[in-house]
């Protein structure tokens, strides 16, 4: 008679991989979810310093007054002082304001 002898996992050593693989995955997914956020918020940030930068530019360069408020057309385009208007990474949408007025995001999470 022959032994035959096969390597194989039990279904308890399955289980115990899949319930690590479990734990890890519901360590690392929120971790992952917030270093998400913060970097789009950062991204938002530097979006609107740039805004910021061009209304101030525009201002300057056609003389107006800090009071005065650009829109769409005078700072994002070809020849422009920005090629196109810039997008808030998780989908809001920039307030130009005046040019003393920092630019503001619509998003909560993105007031600063």
């Amino acid at each position: 008679m022959k032994n035959r002898f096969h390597a194989a996992f039990t279904l308890i050593e399955i289980m115990f991989v899949v319930a690590i693989i479990g734990v890890i995955a519901a360590i690392a997914i929120p971790s992952f979810n917030g270093a998400i956020n913060k970097s789009r918020q950062r991204a938002c940030v530097l979006n609107r310093r740039s805004i910021d930068g061009a209304k101030a530019a525009w201002a300057l360069e056609n003389q107006k007054p800090p009071e005065a408020v650009p829109t769409d057309a005078e700072l994002f385009g070809d020849a422009k002082f920005i090629d196109h208007k810039p997008g808030c990474p998780a989908g809001g949408a920039y307030a130009l304001n005046a040019v003393r007025e920092k630019c503001t995001c619509n998003v909560p999470a993105h007031e600063n």
